[in-house]
């Protein structure tokens, strides 16, 4: 009580401008500069927290690009594992006669060829025979002499031939390992598989396959930073035995974690990020047994915060200063400035963002005003960030869980029933099903991307004939391709929805004697492609084509047809104004689409559209 009493007294016989700035520092400068020191860490946190966020998206969608990219070297699998010549041509190599054998050796080198030259990365095919014997082709050094295997005695003790026995009835992934080959040091890893003649499967395996795939094609999937940029995070990915699979710095691809290391302590030691505070996230890819992890800068992810909370604190210092030498001059101004700032901070405390401090003049104390209206204004903008990205963050999750349906599955369930047809004599049945595993593929297999005119006209054959099938060949399909635009590009699916709409609504009702025709030709200068989907069917009224013809109503009320809808809104989006098209229809006559793109084959389009790809890939 005394001293308290005595600080009363102390404070009551200072002077009025001392008791201002006492009063002023002690009930509004601190506490606000508290506050937005308080507000920048818990800004800080929730940027690190984002920053998680940010790099464990990133790491799912590198694994679903690796589980894409891994499946293009087991489909090789596969087709070696189905290839009736190559389970012929083993068979041969056990015959007596000689001349057969070297036809045999011949005829499988052919294969290991054409299956090896078709996708990129492979280095090395083998198929290694029960009694040891095997079939090599390297790539790397076009020998089926000298391979990457010249190490082993007996390719039977290999770790790949190995992995597959003990998995007879899987694809058997080995961890990256390091090869010296021709005096170089390489770094591959392999992917094996029984082999078995579909002929006699009763017999047993006849062999193993080998594909030999470099680790430049895992380091491409996961590289996130550009050439020559400067590097701030590291992706790369581990397997359940603590082997590294790839690395950005491939000297230490195919090494093993060393035991009680932590994944923090190995980035460390390889210097990549040397001197840097950083931080560790991972994704399990359970369909791989692979870990993918991302190490980043935690200063180069939130250097704009840290900055900011540099800048907030010198501002509000220079506020301070400038509030405790001016305040002796302008008692009266800081009295009434101080009113409007304390009844701005009621009003914030009650929840009420949207207030505005005015003051009359521009003096220290509107610097103050204006920050705090300001900051009110950056909290109001925050809280609506975090609100949209909340939101945002729900959608992706939804999104997420709507794509756990693995493609894979289903390409595999059509590929059993299509030798189930086969087995019963169901040609018919079988080429459906082929077809409609092509469609499914085709469709689903990036379907934003582009596709050239060619691969578009096949997937469309094979699409019409599954709906002539299902509609009893009521209507028959002629399809131009003009051959010079056969290697241009398109978006995948962007006709699919018109040809669609033909057949379903064009041709409903009609038992026979229906016509569907697709052109696609370069138009006379050459730099656009004209698509002309045309149909003899029901045909629609003309003021339905009027609303197709206006270029706004397609994706403002959907002209009443949702497919068509967003057809046209996806030409809106990937060409812009340069898209153009025309719907002319006589209702029971039949409907003419024609369709005006830019012919993307050649020049500036081309380029920029090849190294986008190159780059997501």
């Amino acid at each position: 009580m005394k001293i308290r009493k005595r600080f009363l007294l102390w404070f009551g016989n200072q002077k009025l401008g001392k008791k201002l700035v006492y009063t002023f520092l002690m009930a509004s400068v601190i506490p606000l500069l508290a506050a937005q020191v308080l507000m920048l860490f818990v800004i800080s946190g929730n940027m690190r927290k984002k920053a998680d966020e940010l790099m464990m998206s990133q790491l799912v969608q590198i694994s679903e690009r690796m589980d894409l990219t891994v499946d293009i070297y087991t489909n090789l699998v596969y087709q070696i594992y189905a290839d009736d010549a190559v389970a012929s041509g083993i068979e041969a190599i056990g015959d007596t006669e000689p001349k057969t054998r070297v036809r045999a050796y011949r005829e499988i080198f052919e294969r290991m060829m054409q299956y090896g030259g078709s996708v990129k990365g492979v280095e090395c095919i083998s198929i290694v025979l029960p009694d040891g014997q095997d079939i090599t082709y390297d790539f790397g050094l076009a020998s089926v002499v000298d391979n990457l295997w010249e190490t082993y005695v007996d390719k039977r003790s290999s770790r790949p031939y190995q992995l597959a026995q003990e998995q007879p009835s899987r694809m058997a992934i080995s961890p990256t390992e390091r090869i010296v080959r021709e005096g170089r040091e390489e770094r591959m890893f392999h992917i094996s598989r029984q082999l078995h003649d579909f002929k006699d499967i009763q017999k047993g395996a006849i062999g193993t396959v080998i594909i030999s795939v470099s680790e430049s094609v895992l380091n491409a999937v996961c590289a996130t930073v550009q050439e020559g940029a400067e590097v701030y995070t590291v992706t790369f990915i581990m397997d359940e035995a603590g082997n590294i699979l790839t690395y950005p710095d491939s000297f230490y691809a195919g090494i093993a974690l060393a035991p009680g290391r932590s994944v923090k302590e190995f980035v460390e030691k390889t210097r990549i990020l040397e001197g840097k505070t950083i931080a560790v996230n991972h994704y399990e890819n359970q369909n791989l047994g692979w870990t993918f992890y991302n190490v980043y800068d935690e200063n180069y992810m939130l250097r704009e915060v840290r900055r900011m909370q540099y800048l907030t604190i010198v501002i509000g210092l220079a506020l301070l200063l400038a509030s405790v030498f001016l305040i002796r001059y302008t008692v009266s101004l800081i009295e009434a400035a101080i009113r409007n700032i304390v009844s701005g901070i009621v009003e914030v405390q009650k929840g009420n963002l949207d207030v505005q401090v005015s003051v009359e003049y521009k003096d220290e104390m509107g610097q103050i005003a204006d920050n705090f209206n300001m900051m009110t204004g950056k909290v109001q903008h925050l809280i609506e960030e975090v609100r949209e990205v909340t939101n945002k963050q729900k959608d992706a999750e939804i999104r997420a869980l709507e794509a756990q349906i693995n493609p894979h599955f289903l390409y595999n369930t059509l590929d059993s029933i299509n030798w189930m047809a086969i087995e019963k004599e169901e040609y018919e049945i079988s080429r459906m099903v082929r077809n409609l595993g092509v469609i499914l593929r085709y469709s689903v297999d990036k379907s934003n991307k582009l596709a050239t005119v060619a691969e578009m006209a096949d997937w469309l054959e094979k699409y019409v004939s599954l709906q002539r099938m299902r509609f009893n060949d009521a209507f028959s399909c002629e399809l131009y391709i003009q051959p010079e635009t056969e290697q241009i590009r398109v978006h995948k699916l962007l006709i699919q929805p018109f040809v669609e709409n033909a057949i379903v609504h064009g041709f409903k009702g009609i038992e026979h004697g229906g016509i569907l025709r697709v052109d696609v030709m370069l138009s006379e200068s050459h730099k656009e492609l004209d698509i002309i989907i045309e149909d003899n069917g029901k045909g629609i009224e003309p003021e339905i084509a009027e609303k197709w013809n206006d270029t706004a109503a397609p994706w403002q009320d959907g002209a009443g047809s949702i497919g068509l809808s967003n057809a046209f809104s996806r030409m809106r989006m990937y060409y812009g104004a340069d898209a153009s098209w025309n719907v002319s229809s006589i209702p029971q006559v039949g409907t003419v689409v024609t369709l005006k793109i830019p012919a993307l084959g050649n020049g500036q389009a081309f380029r920029e559209e090849s190294e986008d790809e190159n780059y997501n890939r």
